[in-house]
């Protein structure tokens, strides 16, 4: 469950990046008796001569000599390799209602996408490889209601800093961590574009295959939805409406999330274990409103879906009539519950609280993944899988063994398993892992020689 800004998806792990991943392999039957000090296996001169009880040092494995002479096996090399931990990268979807009543909402989306969402990322340490992709029409918020997003992130002129485009070109103007895949979005097929919009183009051909070319499949997925309405529209056969009431907004959520997961598992991954979390601002009620407070705090996924419109009069610096809610989105309320994102009124005008939290979101979900390649073995020998075992240590201190389960559902607290050449932590041992900066893993197996 989520603490604070962490979920099952998005622990605080960014604090591990720079840490280092030992992968170690060797096993320890005995040498012939001559030489063991050549090659991957030489320890130091003054150790390097071989016969029985030898030892035998090389990197930070070590392996004991147990030899029977000339009868006994011949040694398996002992080699390690240190590989950096690196963060996951993150693709950020935004999905903006271009109707009538978003004027307003557009306005402040421009200032707090840089003010408040890039400069964050781009100051975070270690760096967050990230992409922001806009599913909105692009354009001018006065008026179209439409967006352009200016520079830093966007790649359009804001000489006078005040957050939005100085003039607006005839097509976006893309940046190596911004995407604008312009088209029209009405005030109720946010979900159905985002749907559609995978693999159709936009409006300008920049993406003739839909966004799908924009993502990557090994980042963790955000979508954003920015609306001051309900969810009703129809994709490939398939109806979508909330009908502003908590159970339309289940079924909503239930039904587009094995659409999207469907699309392409490996993108958004599997209702057991989803790649992606659904974050929304929404005509819903404030939450959690105080003098410290005055336009409430963003709503975490275990409260409720609400019916429960925000008011427009909460932001005394709004423009009058600006910000009117005309449903809550309890589809989009729906989806954040079930992927553990957040929710925050469209109604307050100030989404400064929420994109600063969606900043921290996507720095939490750039997490070091908990799953390692198993290493190719010594030339003529091969991996005994059978005895692998992952230790766990900090600060040069062992801390904990991890040993083997059959699959997933066997997992414990303290165990990994192996499936498709890949080593997997378990839900604890990862947990434990990510909380440690200066966590190192030692991957160790037995070797058999191959025999031709």
């Amino acid at each position: 469950m989520m603490t604070a800004l962490t979920s099952n998806k998005t622990r605080s792990a960014f604090l591990l990046m720079s840490s280092a991943l030992v992968l170690a392999w060797g096993c320890g039957s005995g040498d012939i008796g001559g030489d063991a000090g050549s090659g991957a296996n030489s320890g130091s001169s003054g150790n390097a001569s071989g016969g029985a009880g030898g030892d035998q040092t090389s990197g930070l494995l070590t392996t004991s000599g147990g030899g029977e002479g000339q009868g006994g096996d011949s040694a398996c090399a002992a080699v390690s390799q240190e590989a950096d931990l690196v963060s996951r990268p993150v693709d950020i979807i935004f999905v903006i209602d271009n109707s009538g009543s978003m004027g307003d909402e557009i306005e402040d989306v421009e200032v707090q996408i840089n003010q408040n969402f890039a400069n964050i990322l781009d100051s975070a340490m270690p760096a967050i490889d990230y992409r922001v992709i806009m599913v909105s029409e692009f354009g001018d918020f006065d008026g179209p209601e439409s967006i352009c997003v200016s520079a830093p992130l966007g790649g359009i002129p804001d000489t006078d800093m005040d957050g939005h485009c100085d003039s607006i070109p005839g097509q976006p103007v893309e940046t190596a961590n911004f995407f604008h895949h312009s088209v029209a979005v009405s005030s109720h097929n946010a979900l159905c574009r985002l749907l559609e919009m995978y693999d159709s183009p936009d409006e300008d051909n920049l993406h003739p295959n839909g966004y799908q070319d924009l993502l990557r499949e090994e980042a963790f997925k955000f979508f954003v939805v920015i609306t001051d309405d309900g969810v009703s529209c129809s994709y490939n056969g398939t109806s979508y409406s909330d009908g502003d009431n908590v159970n339309g907004g289940n079924q909503v959520a239930t039904d587009w999330d094995t659409a999207l997961l469907a699309l392409n598992p490996t993108q958004f991954g599997t209702a057991m274990e989803r790649d992606y979390q659904f974050w929304s601002i929404i005509s819903q009620q404030e939450y959690m409103v105080s003098g410290m407070n005055p336009l409430g705090q963003p709503v975490p996924f275990t409260e409720p879906i609400t019916s429960a419109l925000c008011s427009s009069s909460l932001n005394p610096n709004k423009p009058a009539g600006a910000g009117n809610p005309v449903d809550a989105g309890t589809g989009y309320q729906g989806l954040s519950i079930l992927t553990e994102g957040y929710r925050f009124p469209t109604c307050a005008l100030d989404y400064t609280d929420m994109f600063t939290l969606m900043a921290q979101g996507v720095i939490d979900g750039a997490q070091v993944a908990c799953e390692f390649e198993v290493p190719e073995p010594p030339a003529g020998e091969q991996l005994d899988l059978e005895t692998v075992t992952v230790v766990y240590t900090s600060n040069g201190t062992e801390v904990a063994t991890y040993t083997q389960v059959a699959d997933a559902t066997a997992c414990t607290p303290n165990s990994f398993y192996l499936a498709n050449n890949t080593i997997t932590l378990c839900p604890g041992a990862c947990t434990t892992i990510q909380a440690d900066e200066n966590a190192k893993i030692d991957l160790r197996f037995d070797c058999k020689q191959i025999v031709e």
